[in-house]
């Protein structure tokens, strides 16, 4: 347990250390604060258009933070970072679930800011109090970053170096989308988690409360998955040859 924590440790040290991560911030919010000025394009809808911002813009942060981590895994793996873990009997499956671990509380702490940075401006803006429809929507934001991990760090497993990122960006692409793709049997089997169950920028916008126990659920669902991933990717791991 100590390996599997001294590893997330050092994977979300890494990252919120990164300059990169706070300027990503700093952008999300002005171009949440900048649907202020699409009232009138917008048709005066420029509140919804706001919040659906905020939980786009909330995405693509934490799915570049996940995506971050594909390329952090080979590059240590290639310079023998963590060859001492790797080289005890279940060091390779502690170094995977840490990895996922670290990614999840990075994505888990930015999402927290934006969203907090996104209440503020919302009040500013309309001297509203928050929604508990929008305050649901953006924790399942925040929440897909856990099967969003896992996946990330099989994909680095079992696939090169040089297409990870892409295919794992392919993935999340697709996984959002399987409401749509579900019935396009070629494209879709059921193979890929479904992370459209965390999607609800619709009943942000317009206020319907989602129940707590749906929200639950999708926490044990997003466990269950990325152990599944985890597992698998670590019965993968242990057969390579690494040097």
């Amino acid at each position: 347990m100590n390996e599997i924590l001294a590893i997330a440790g050092g994977t979300w040290r890494r990252i919120l250390r990164m300059r990169a991560v706070y300027f990503l911030i700093l952008c999300v919010m002005v171009l949440i604060a900048s649907a202020i000025n699409y009232d009138v394009l917008s048709l005066d809808h420029h509140k919804d258009l706001m919040i659906d911002f905020s939980l786009v813009l909330n995405t693509l942060a934490v799915v570049l933070i996940v995506i971050s981590v594909t390329f952090e895994i080979p590059v240590e793996l290639r310079e023998g970072v963590a060859s001492t873990l790797l080289s005890k009997p279940l060091g390779r499956t502690h170094y995977l679930v840490g990895k996922a671990l670290g990614t999840s509380i990075t994505g888990l702490i930015i999402s927290a800011i934006i969203i907090a940075g996104f209440f503020i401006i919302f009040n500013f803006a309309f001297g509203e109090r928050i929604s508990m429809a929008m305050l649901q929507s953006h924790v399942l934001v925040a929440l897909s970053v856990i099967p969003m991990s896992a996946m990330a760090v099989f994909f680095s497993v079992i696939i090169p170096e040089m297409i990870t990122p892409i295919v794992t960006a392919i993935a999340i692409w697709f996984a959002f989308s399987t409401s749509a793709l579900a019935n396009v049997k070629i494209l879709y089997g059921g193979i890929l988690p479904a992370l459209d169950l965390y999607n609800f920028k619709s009943f942000a916008v317009y206020g319907e409360k989602i129940n707590w126990d749906y929200i639950g659920l999708s926490i044990l669902w997003g466990l269950a998955f990325s152990t599944f991933a985890l597992s698998l990717a670590s019965l993968i791991f242990r057969q390579k040859d690494i040097k």
